[in-house]
């Protein structure tokens, strides 16, 4: 495995995933449509390309070949769903995330380009209710 991933969105949710993934020997690739975003990415994360993840030619400059997952993770459902589906078209066995941007977008699950799901509300919610009920013990109250 070669453990590279592309991250088509450069923001908060594209920067915090990269952070995550070096540590772990992750190579990984963020393409960026803002230049702003591109030239303020921290370049110990990633290498990051310029321009639109959807665009075919933008895209294949991240080297979809050697991904073994493409995540998108703009703050555009569209978007992410389109990166998603030229991933598979190119890239034979790579899986793919999709981060959604409203309430009721999980049925997107079902298309078959789409691996995972991610709504950062809903983890956002889940991860402060799983801590703030961990500190409490069964039977208080």
């Amino acid at each position: 495995m070669s453990k590279h991933v592309i991250i088509v969105g450069g923001g908060r949710v594209g920067r915090h995933v990269a952070a995550e993934l070096v540590p772990a020997q992750y190579t990984v690739t963020v393409i960026e449509r803002d230049p702003e975003q591109c030239r303020t990415f921290p370049t110990h994360l990633a290498t990051v390309v310029e321009g639109d993840g959807t665009d075919i030619e933008v895209f294949e400059r991240a080297n979809p070949a050697l991904a073994d997952a493409v995540l998108g993770v703009t703050n555009d459902t569209e978007t992410n769903l389109a990166v998603c589906e030229l991933a598979n078209e190119l890239t034979e066995g790579v899986r793919t995330l999709v981060r959604i941007a409203q309430d009721g977008e999980q049925d997107y699950a079902h298309l078959g380009y789409v691996d995972n799901i991610i709504y950062p509300p809903a983890l956002a919610a889940e991860t402060a209710v799983e801590r703030m009920t961990s500190g409490l013990t069964s039977g208080s109250g």
